[in-house]
């Protein structure tokens, strides 16, 4: 269920695992944190295809997850673009998806500009070359953008 307020969130995932997904064109990074809130891991890059929602699925029920971070680009004057809204509809479908599937966890959209670019200078010498960095680039903007928000909830400390 898309919720609009932090709030209600924080009050929904309350020691409960978060996933975060980083939605590109093509491929969806997912990141996830610990029952706590204290901590935010790369877990994953899964392709946009036929198998996505059931995907989503799978790591939901496998991982316990509460809730669903979206990281959403936001210009800066608060206005959503064509990417934004490509986002907010394949969330809807997830949320669609996994209610027909008896699973009713609350969504939240979270800023997600720079944060691909702030994934890539954390990577750089992770990986042997470029073109494995942009394979797992996704989930790394994905622990970005679950780690951002953790720390800008302070959750945990509460």
């Amino acid at each position: 269920m898309l919720v609009r307020n932090i709030k209600e969130f924080k009050k929904k995932t309350n020691k409960k695992k978060i996933i975060c997904l980083d939605c590109g064109k093509k491929k969806v990074g997912i990141a996830i944190s610990d029952d706590n809130h204290k901590i935010s891991m790369p877990m994953k890059t899964i392709k946009k295809n036929k198998e996505f929602n059931q995907n989503i699925k799978k790591i939901i029920l496998d991982f316990n997850i509460g809730g669903i971070l979206v990281g959403l680009p936001i210009d800066e004057k608060k206005k959503i673009n064509r990417m934004s809204q490509s986002i907010k509809d394949i969330t809807r479908n997830i949320d669609f998806f996994l209610k027909n599937n008896n699973i009713k966890l609350p969504i939240y959209f979270w800023d997600e500009n720079f944060t691909s670019i702030e994934a890539e200078s954390m990577t750089e010498n992770l990986f042997v070359n470029k073109k494995q960095q942009k394979k797992d680039l996704d989930k790394f903007a994905a622990k970005v953008i679950l780690e951002d928000f953790l720390n800008f909830n302070n959750f945990g400390n509460e």
